[in-house]
């Protein structure tokens, strides 16, 4: 019985600290995987909620959305922080729309 409560206190101490602190530890995802060739030509990521919020103010669903974003992108996107984006972009972000007629 010890050893389950020790367990679960562990378990929400480590979710405590991933929200607490997360912002600040997560600001750089490694998409080296989705750059396989296998994985460039199925493109499936799973349905799982992770958002993250990326440079050009579009929150992605989860890490494996944003990379393939960010493959498509030539690698431009950085990670602003986790969670969705706020509805305005940060002041000194430029954002620019293409106007065809």
């Amino acid at each position: 019985m010890e050893k389950r409560k020790n367990f679960f206190l562990a378990i929400l101490a480590a979710g405590y600290f991933s929200c607490a602190f997360g912002d600040h530890v997560f600001k750089i995802v490694s998409c080296d995987h989705y750059k396989e060739e296998k994985e460039l030509r199925l493109r499936i990521c799973s349905i799982r909620f992770s958002p993250l919020c990326a440079s050009n103010n579009v929150t992605y669903s989860n890490s494996c959305v944003y990379c393939f974003a960010n493959i498509a992108l030539n690698g431009t996107l950085r990670i602003q922080h986790r969670g969705t984006c706020r509805k305005n972009p940060e002041p000194n972000t430029t954002v620019s729309f293409s106007h065809h007629k």
